[in-house]
């Protein structure tokens, strides 16, 4: 059986292959994308709809031709339906809905955030994990949990304004960094020296980032870029460890999931580990490549929910929905 991926919700267009042989476990066999690159102005809906029409055609066929298949091959069609950019998401579903009618198979709605969740637990082979979820627009603390006779990711804990993913990338344009986004504080938090006090703002198990934002903004003429970028990534890393370890206090999880785009932060990881190593918990984070979007976590989650017979009956782009507000029936 050969599940095809399509992942569409922002920047990245990617698309995946998983197969899975009688009594054997599941493989992904194929992951491939084209990313838009980040600019000084951000990221514009119209433009990434134009770059993912551009690149779909090329990533399909170096996707099938890593995977050693033909489209023919394909048994089921799954892709990103939610939460995501209303234009990115149209478009990955036009491409999807037409490929499964022509290819006559199954079209496989997947939640993106649960999609994060279910590729970092089957390649660290994580059981019963309290899951950091940390991408551009999402920051949420959350655990599986069973509501009647339903399982659902439960949140725990998230940001109340913006996500930390978002947060880093407009320091990076604030600054104006090379590239002008997360990756830029990246590369040059290593390079401060000085510590500069910033907001610190965790409220329970929520946090927000604007504060931290506004802050950095007003002092960028003070001080020097790479320290405000050491002093941004660690306040805001702070927080987020905070809040997990409280969390975890509570939950009593035996492992802590960090996954989502911004998990392959080795600082992040770094923090993270300290803190599950003195609460006795294992620490699990993917490999980079699944981290970030991609198309071979739609097609992952898209085999478990055909496996089980569970497969959604709303097909249409949810621009909004949540990662709490669907069941988990696998």
């Amino acid at each position: 059986m050969h599940i095809l991926g399509i992942e569409s919700t922002a920047h990245t267009f990617g698309v995946g292959v998983v197969q899975r042989q009688l009594n054997e476990k599941a493989e992904i066999v194929s992951n491939q994308l084209a990313k838009f690159p980040s600019t000084q102005k951000g990221y514009i809906p119209r433009e990434l709809v134009e770059f993912h029409s551009n690149h779909f055609k090329e990533v399909l066929e170096k996707a099938l031709a890593e995977a050693g298949i033909s489209i023919q091959e394909i048994d089921a069609v799954a892709y990103s339906q939610s939460p995501g950019i209303g234009h990115c998401l149209h478009f990955g579903y036009i491409i999807s809905k037409t490929l499964s009618v022509f290819l006559g198979v199954p079209l496989i709605p997947v939640n993106h955030a649960i999609a994060h969740v279910e590729v970092g637990k089957f390649l660290c082979n994580a059981r019963d994990p309290l899951v950091v979820y940390v991408s551009g627009g999402n920051t949420q603390i959350l655990a599986r949990t069973k509501v009647g006779r339903n399982h659902y990711y439960k949140v725990y804990g998230e940001t109340l304004d913006i996500g930390i993913g978002n947060f880093l990338d407009q320091v990076g344009r604030s600054l104006n960094l090379n590239p002008p986004d997360a990756v830029g504080v990246l590369l040059n938090a290593p390079k401060g020296k000085k510590f500069i006090r910033l907001p610190y703002t965790v409220k329970g198990m929520n946090l927000a980032f604007s504060g931290l934002l506004t802050a950095i903004n007003r002092l960028k003429e003070k001080y020097g870029t790479k320290d405000l970028c050491y002093s941004a990534q660690e306040t805001a890393f702070s927080m987020l460890v905070e809040a997990t370890e409280r969390c975890l206090c509570h939950t009593r999880n035996p492992e802590v999931l960090l996954c989502g785009g911004n998990a392959r932060n080795k600082r992040l990881q770094e923090m993270m580990g300290f803190m599950c190593a003195e609460q006795e918990t294992r620490f699990c984070v993917a490999p980079d490549e699944y981290n970030g979007d991609n198309g071979g976590m739609i097609a992952l989650t898209g085999l478990l929910l055909y496996a089980c017979g569970k497969i959604p009956e709303k097909k249409e782009p949810d621009q909004k929905a949540r990662v709490d507000s669907q069941p988990i029936p696998f």
